[in-house]
């Protein structure tokens, strides 16, 4: 997901640093939250307090991740490419399922929601429908890569509209029949008279679970269609910066034809001031992008940061001599 929105955003991810400590915190907590799904069992006050915090506490690297995300849209030169769709899918779904899990972490209210319709919802969007469109979304950027063939936007696009339109349709009213009481894994709920208002959201939840189902068949057909018809795809169809788009369209063993390529800088130096096109790849030597180059990018190489400085001094009197012209 990082990749595909910081190549369809044209520009870095925001607050890299803090993305890897936020994963690494969502790593080292999701091992000591697994109590919150036993808060009805008759657990400890005390303890169900303990994993109570925990899961609370985790929702924030997962905040500062969510934010970084909107953060590195938030005036991007944004390609509406279906991969990019599915990444902004995910990070909506993200969103959504996760601000209902503060609700579920909260002992008190996890009691009476526990085993309703409002788990399935939450559950659902955050894990279900979250995972699954970053899956898409790595399939759509990736496939030119896999096959040499780019798959059919159109189909993409319609692919999105009708899964993301779906989940939503399907997931969002669940929340009002959990908080009514609705339980879930009920084969006919609708039996118990104090449910059966419930029976025409059951009804319109199915149909639009068809019409994601059915969304599907659009994606498998592009798939194995684009595999032998396809448009036949550049070198690096989304003028991306990492190593993998500087290998041929032709599949070879060892995947680069001669040397390994050597690696000169990070893999998101997007749209960097100065430079004449808005992607820099990792294999791009400093030497090559001297008006762009920025203090960080040398890394304490000395000899480096002198001929930058040398350079700079030069182009700076050249600019003056021009002024003066």
């Amino acid at each position: 997901t990082s990749e595909v929105i910081a190549t369809n955003s044209r520009k870095p991810i925001f607050g890299y640093h803090a993305m890897v400590y936020s994963l690494i915190g969502i790593t080292v907590l999701s091992f000591i939250v697994w109590g919150h799904h036993m808060f009805v069992t008759g657990m400890n006050p005390f303890l169900g307090g303990v994993f109570m915090i925990t899961t609370l506490i985790i929702a924030v690297p997962s905040a500062v991740k969510t934010f970084n995300y909107l953060a590195t849209l938030w005036r991007g030169n944004i390609r509406f490419t279906p991969a990019m769709l599915f990444a902004i899918g995910l990070v909506s779904f993200f969103i959504s399922g996760g601000l209902t899990g503060i609700w579920l972490g909260n002992a008190a209210l996890d009691i009476n929601l526990h085993d309703t319709y409002f788990v399935v919802a939450h559950f659902h969007l955050v894990m279900g429908s979250a995972a699954i469109f970053g899956m898409l979304a790595g399939i759509y950027h990736w496939y030119p890569k896999m096959f040499g063939r780019l798959m059919n936007a159109k189909l993409g696009y319609l692919h999105f509209w009708l899964t993301f339109a779906s989940a939503y349709l399907v997931f969002f009213p669940m929340h009002f029949m959990g908080l009514d009481g609705v339980p879930r894994r009920y084969y006919a709920f609708t039996e118990f008279e104090s449910m059966q208002k419930w029976l025409s959201v059951n009804v319109f939840i199915t149909w639009a679970a068809i019409l994601g189902a059915l969304a599907q068949v659009a994606f498998l057909f592009n798939f194995f269609y684009s595999i032998f018809f396809g448009e036949k795809s550049t070198q690096n169809p989304w003028e991306s910066n990492t190593l993998e788009w500087t290998t041929p369209v032709e599949r070879i063993h060892g995947n680069w034809p001669g040397e390994i390529p050597t690696v000169y800088r990070w893999a998101y130096d997007y749209s960097k001031p100065g430079h004449e096109v808005d992607f820099i790849p990792q294999n791009t030597p400093l030497s090559e992008t001297m008006s762009s180059n920025l203090p960080h990018d040398f890394e304490g190489n000395e000899e480096a940061e002198r001929i930058q400085e040398q350079w700079n001094v030069e182009h700076k009197n050249v600019d003056s001599r021009e002024e003066v012209k």
